[in-house]
């Protein structure tokens, strides 16, 4: 049997710089540049974006030499600026942009995972140079302001472009699938990024964290039986509908005990262990998070979560005025979240709350918060069946 020196792990699907990565080419960085600007003011009520790009020359009002410093962090008071002299690896690219949610790359300096094309045939040696980089083409830019009936969709949604240059057709053998824009669109190119948005959304995997030892209640919270069967199947039919698969978080010793078991592979951290751990076996799922110790939650309070769900934001949870803070054991958490829980147990932290009050998180407020009771306690557990009781009568 060949030695395997490394455990092999589930990378997570995405680029150099994030998890939803367009490289814009086929014409110069000055077009490129205001394209990139033009859709990020058109998708900013969708999501925030970032843009990648290389600048050969130096204004004659900044400083030319090489700065003293590695790194050099300058409050702007309006914005914030990082100049970096020291390398920068792809490993740091990627955890210096992971916040934001569209990733833009001036393909004339760097690749990128996914391609949007500028049809300017002033530049055809240029994109034919980068042949290689048309990897996962999402669209074509017309440089027309106003194109010819061949270059706009017919009423059955079927893209004609038999006018478009030949170099095209044979760099991009699929063009007759993708969707052309004019440049000066707006809302046609806020359509095809948004399209581009929707088809990468992550399905979301149920999680109940059932992996506690259950101390102060004496008797382990996912097998109590507050609907007429063990918690933890209880919770798994109410996030059928809503999850591509659900789970149940627990300890190794514990897998056993459930049909669709997922034992910690972060030890001793309760419920942010938990999540690394599903994180871990799936880094592309967005996974829905569900505490096994509130009895009152129901499919309807699931559905409002999963309906307002924002996957620009790390997170999507409930507020919780009782605490004053989001709830971090009901909550979808968003790929993006996996390296970020990583970091702060790398700082020494292990609150899943701490992380939702420090980070863009959307936050869903509730009408009737008394679906969050805890029940940690046998006291607390009698409260819980009075009320389930007192709303069926």
């Amino acid at each position: 049997m060949k030695h395997q020196q490394h455990s092999k792990l589930t990378k997570p699907y995405k680029g150099v710089y994030g998890q939803h990565e367009i490289s814009i080419l086929g014409s110069n960085c000055h077009r490129i540049g205001k394209l990139a600007r033009m859709i990020a003011e058109e998708i900013s009520d969708l999501c925030d974006a970032a843009y990648i790009d290389a600048d050969h020359k130096s204004p004659l009002n900044e400083e030319t030499t090489p700065s003293v410093f590695s790194w050099e962090f300058t409050n702007k008071i309006s914005y914030h600026r990082l100049d970096v002299s020291a390398g920068v690896s792809d490993f740091e690219r990627s955890a210096m942009f992971n916040a934001s949610h569209l990733t833009m790359v001036n393909g004339n300096h760097e690749k990128g995972m996914h391609q949007l094309v500028i049809i300017d045939p002033s530049k055809e040696a240029k994109l034919e140079k980068r042949k290689e980089q048309l990897t996962h083409v999402i669209g074509l830019v017309s440089l027309e302001t106003t194109p010819s009936p061949k270059l706009r969709s017919t009423k059955e949604g079927e893209e004609e472009k038999g006018e478009l240059p030949e170099y095209i057709k044979e760099l991009i053998p699929n063009y007759k699938e993708l969707p052309v824009v004019t440049i000066d669109d707006r809302a046609g190119m806020k359509k095809l990024v948004a399209n581009f948005l929707i088809d990468r959304l992550p399905k979301i995997k149920g999680l109940i964290l059932g992996g506690g030892k259950s101390t102060r209640m004496g008797v382990d919270k996912a097998f109590l039986d507050y609907h007429g069967k063990p918690q933890h199947l209880y919770l798994k039919e109410e996030l059928a509908e809503l999850c591509e698969a659900t789970y149940v978080s627990c300890r190794e010793e514990q897998a056993e005990l459930f049909p669709t078991a997922l034992p910690d592979t972060f030890l001793h951290l309760g419920a942010y262990g938990g999540i690394l751990s599903a994180f871990q076996q799936d880094p592309n799922a967005a996974w829905f998070s569900v505490a096994c110790d509130v009895p009152l939650l129901n499919k309807s309070t699931l559905e409002k979560l999963v309906a307002q769900r924002d996957p620009s934001k790390l997170a999507t949870c409930f507020y919780n005025s009782e605490t004053g803070f989001p709830e971090p054991l009901i909550t979808i958490w968003e790929p993006r979240a996996y390296p970020v829980l990583l970091h702060y147990m790398s700082m020494g932290y292990s609150c899943a709350r701490k992380v939702l009050i420090n980070n863009d998180v959307k936050v869903v407020k509730l009408e009737n918060e008394e679906v969050l009771l805890n029940a940690n306690t046998m006291d607390e557990r009698e409260k819980a069946l009075g009320m389930l009781q007192k709303s069926q009568l």
